[in-house]
């Protein structure tokens, strides 16, 4: 059995102009309030100031929803101040810094003072933070700083500078 020229060519047309059988691959819809946002974000300065902490002090912060790179920038020292002379800064005016989670200030508030802490520093009068934070998807995060006394002098001065900054 022969086959035109021409029956051959319409032929070899249909097999070429139907699609070939493919196998269909999902793709999953990203939702947008499931992502960080990279965007700028001006910087939180929420705590440029002096304190007095006779046993602990304590501040808090939110991170906004969709913060792809939250950083935690700061300093901080404690002294006795001393009327007509320079403020007294040694180890008797050591405080501890910590930076809790929800679930962690709630411990530390509940007397587990020793349990976890994302940071954490240790009796020091002048100190220098430089933290990341988690990333937050569609809620915000709230975070925890405690200035606790070490003993020593009764009363302690802090100056304390931190600011949140979003981004690189």
């Amino acid at each position: 059995m022969r086959i035109s020229a021409i029956a051959a060519f319409a032929l070899a047309t249909a097999f070429l102009t139907f699609p070939a059988c493919k196998k269909k691959t999902e793709t999953k819809a990203i939702d947008p309030l499931e992502q960080a946002d990279a965007t700028h974000r001006e910087p939180n300065h929420f705590l440029h100031k002096t304190f007095q902490v006779k046993k602990i002090v304590q501040f808090s912060f939110v991170v906004p929803p969709h913060a792809a790179i939250p950083h935690l920038q700061g300093t901080f020292s404690s002294f006795v101040p001393r009327p007509g002379d320079e403020p007294l800064a040694d180890d008797t005016t050591n405080v501890d810094f910590l930076l809790l989670t929800p679930d962690q200030y709630s411990e530390y508030n509940n007397g587990n003072t020793g349990g976890e802490a994302l940071y954490t520093t240790g009796p020091t009068h002048d100190h220098e933070v430089d933290y990341s934070l988690s990333p937050t998807m569609q809620e915000p995060a709230t975070y925890f700083i405690v200035f606790r006394s070490t003993g020593g002098a009764p009363v302690k001065s802090v100056k304390a500078d931190f600011t949140v900054t979003y981004g690189y």
